[in-house]
């Protein structure tokens, strides 16, 4: 594998280390004060009102994220300046659109949502207060998309990261402090409206001097690209990573609920070295099969398989081994959330261990596969989670979630060696 391929990924990677390092820090530091200031029955309010709006946020975005990726990734290493324009601008408005259609539905419907799906009636304020969290949070993912795709890296982590959080951390005391949890949704909102508005300043200095005569891109070939993407997406970032909160809710108190949308986050933190590796590596895999280095492409994913499984490991222990320790950072109620951080860190270790496969499959053109693995993951999650959340509380959605997470990436990995022969877990092997 040539050391330009590599070493491009790897500088990219090592800056978005560092940023996302402190981003992830930001964030983990926001959601203790979140835990200390509300305590976990206030923290469940606020986790069950960011889960409709995330659910929200990820219908709405129509699967575009993917796609707008994948499209100004190709276009800009081409030197297509009229497409990466006009994808950009037929997705953003689309996802405007819907954006605020939804933010204004769950606005109207929040009382109806806090009494009669969730029987929490102090759910509704928080629901008004976060609902336009919706827009806001699908423009700035669009945009940081958007930018990743334009290698720049710094900014997009910026953007998707950084900024959000550290925003939020500065207003939430006072905002709390006034209103309770629906202050907490209110700094979530100016958070990430923030960064979306700094992220559109920060697109259009990266685009300001490019040829373009005529922006323009083909709808049918948006639509064939995010329509499967979008199912993927509905599924992967809003049914299997929400749900078990979601029916916990339902079945369990909002104690419980805090506790383990706590440990979820917390959990994150275990693939913090995989996602700084994706914001790099996805648009390399579009221009490698581009070009129809598959070899190269399969090198590629495997090297840094092994470097994201190394550099986790630590943290993936530390989860394991102190988990009662590190929940009781969020408040002495969190304290007994450490098995369920154990289990759901335990399906993030699966996540890490094969790596990018998710993105190989997108970024190649095999969103079908992406798809069928959501699906897949999907039924065993609803299966796990009607079966063990309502006698087994935030133990049930801990084994249901992480049963999820490795089921989507097992899969993945399997599709991947079909499609493009590439042996992920074994460095140098393929189809022979």
């Amino acid at each position: 594998m040539p050391n330009t391929h590599f070493f491009e990924v790897f500088r990219g990677a090592s800056l978005a280390f560092v940023l996302r390092g402190i981003g992830a820090g930001l964030a983990f530091a926001l959601n203790v004060v979140i835990g200390r200031l509300l305590g976990a029955e206030g923290a469940g309010l606020y986790f069950l009102a960011l889960s409709v709006v995330t659910i929200g946020a990820v219908v709405s975005k129509l699967g575009l994220d993917n796609t707008l990726l994948r499209f100004v990734a190709l276009g800009a290493n081409s030197g297509d300046w009229n497409k990466v324009l006009g994808v950009f601008r037929m997705g953003m408005w689309l996802a405007a659109a819907t954006s605020l259609a939804a933010a204004s539905a769950v606005f109207a419907l929040a009382p109806w949502i806090a009494d009669h799906v969730f029987g929490e009636p102090l759910l509704t304020s928080t629901l008004w207060a976060m609902s336009a969290g919706i827009f806001t949070l699908v423009t700035m993912t669009l945009l940081a998309e958007s930018l990743k795709g334009l290698k720049r890296i710094g900014n997009s982590m910026l953007v998707s990261g950084m900024l959000y959080p550290a925003i939020s951390l500065t207003l939430i005391w006072p905002l709390v402090n006034h209103f309770g949890a629906p202050g907490a949704a209110m700094a979530y909102v100016l958070g990430t409206g923030a960064a979306a508005a700094i992220g559109w300043a920060m697109w259009r200095g990266n685009v300001a001097n490019v040829e373009a005569n005529s922006p323009w891109f083909e709808r049918a070939t948006l639509w064939q690209s995010c329509l499967p993407l979008w199912a993927i997406s509905i599924i992967n970032r809003g049914i299997l990573p929400w749900t078990p909160l979601l029916l916990l809710g339902i079945w369990g108190t909002a104690d419980e609920v805090g506790i383990f949308g706590a440990a979820t986050r917390v959990a994150m933190l275990v693939t913090f070295f995989l996602t700084a590796v994706n914001t790099v590596i996805a648009p390399k895999f579009a221009e490698l099969h581009a070009h129809g280095e598959l070899e190269m492409l399969g090198n590629l994913a495997r090297h840094f398989v092994l470097l994201t499984t190394l550099a986790a490991s630590p943290l993936f222990v530390l989860l394991i081994f102190t988990g009662d320790w590190v929940m009781g950072l969020f408040g002495p109620e969190f304290s007994k959330g450490g098995t369920a951080l154990a289990i759901l860190a335990a399906g993030q270790a699966v996540n890490v261990m094969t790596g990018s496969v998710v993105y190989l499959l997108i970024m190649t053109g095999h969103e079908q596969d992406v798809r069928n693995a959501a699906i897949l993951s999907m039924l065993l999650m609803i299966a796990c989670a009607v079966l063990l959340i309502p006698q087994n509380g935030v133990i049930g959605a801990s084994i249901s979630s992480a049963v999820a997470v490795a089921a989507t990436n097992i899969y993945a990995s399997f599709m991947v060696y079909v499609r493009l022969g590439v042996l992920i877990i074994a460095p140098g092997q393929g189809k022979p």
